[in-house]
């Protein structure tokens, strides 16, 4: 039985991925192939991770993969935080498998400003230069920007021919994500399946950059006021959002967004650097490379904003509004 080991990483489509398979389960079964419903966490087989992590495969576990005689995918972005050791214990605990990675490839000036995003919803407060400061100074060292690092750890346990690229920006483009996906599993014939592209929980949605300036300023004053710290603070701000007071949060955004600098990315050295080293170490492995331009631009926060007067006390208003909503 082969095993396809999903590991993202962030930001390249692993919920509308996941989603698909959880919302096709019974189809997929019945095409040869088990994605499990045990071990999940929201789509994703985010338990099964911990799992590895923890040194807690048990043969439970191992039979349950195997009951039902087929192929079997797991998928979830947080296996990219793994080391080495995990995955050669994951091996060894799966031995019967013949275990195959699907890694996706999205070039770094394409994706620096979404994991900064991701960082700020899960509760970050480094502004994006701040967060991207240590990658970006040691470009060659950080697995973030620099996949070739992972992918070579890929390859000493797994074998590099079981090593399977898809080229996220190429897919993007002609929007072909699943249809690539669906051919590495040896799915055919899957039109009658129920693909989530309306839903709003099957993709990961970024937020305008003014928005995610306001949500990292939010996390900064609620840890430092009241200790809080996670997901809750965004969570809250999206819930009650309808229920601030529009006028002045409209205005705050806009001053925000006035305050942008312009990031361009398109020359970034680290993506120069992958982009040769992926093509002469891993082409073979990449199932739909096109050559990229690595033309990028975005804007990002001075954080200026917060210095207004003004600004500072519309701010602190939105802050006690927001606590008070919270607390009825």
């Amino acid at each position: 039985m082969k095993l396809y080991l999903h590991v993202g990483p962030h930001k390249t489509g692993t919920t509308l991925i996941q989603k698909t398979m959880l919302d096709n389960q019974g189809l997929l079964l019945q095409k040869g192939l088990f994605y499990p419903k045990g071990f999940l966490s929201i789509f994703g087989h985010h338990e099964f991770r911990n799992k590895v992590k923890g040194r807690e495969i048990t043969e439970d576990d191992v039979s349950f993969l195997k009951h039902t005689g087929k192929n079997v995918l797991l998928s979830s972005e947080d296996f990219i935080s793994l080391n080495e050791d995990d995955f050669r214990y994951l091996k060894e605990r799966l031995v019967d498998f013949e275990i195959e990675v699907i890694y996706a490839w999205r070039r770094a000036n394409k994706k620096l400003f979404s994991i900064w995003q991701e960082y700020v919803k899960h509760g970050g407060q480094d502004t994006f230069f701040e967060y991207h400061f240590p990658h970006i100074a040691r470009p060659a060292t950080s697995a973030m920007l620099s996949p070739d690092i992972k992918l070579k750890m890929f390859a000493r346990v797994f074998n590099k021919k079981n090593i399977k690229i898809i080229d996220y920006d190429a897919a993007l483009k002609t929007d072909s994500l699943l249809d690539t996906f669906f051919g590495l599993l040896k799915v055919e014939n899957y039109e009658s399946f129920s693909i989530p592209t309306k839903d709003k929980n099957a993709s990961n949605k970024s937020l305008d950059f003014f928005e995610s300036e306001l949500i990292r300023a939010l996390n900064v004053y609620y840890f430092r006021a009241k200790g809080i710290e996670g997901p809750e603070v965004r969570l809250a701000y999206t819930e009650h959002k309808q229920h601030l007071n529009q006028e002045n949060l409209k205005y705050l955004l806009q001053q925000i967004s006035s305050d942008a600098i312009s990031v361009d990315a398109s020359k970034y050295f680290v993506d120069q650097r992958s982009e040769k080293v992926m093509k002469e170490t891993f082409m073979s492995q990449i199932v739909n490379f096109e050559e990229n331009p690595l033309l990028s631009e975005f804007n990002v926060s001075s954080q200026k904003w917060l210095l207004d007067p003004h600004n500072y006390k519309l701010f602190a208003n939105l802050c006690n509004e927001l606590s008070e909503l919270t607390e009825q």
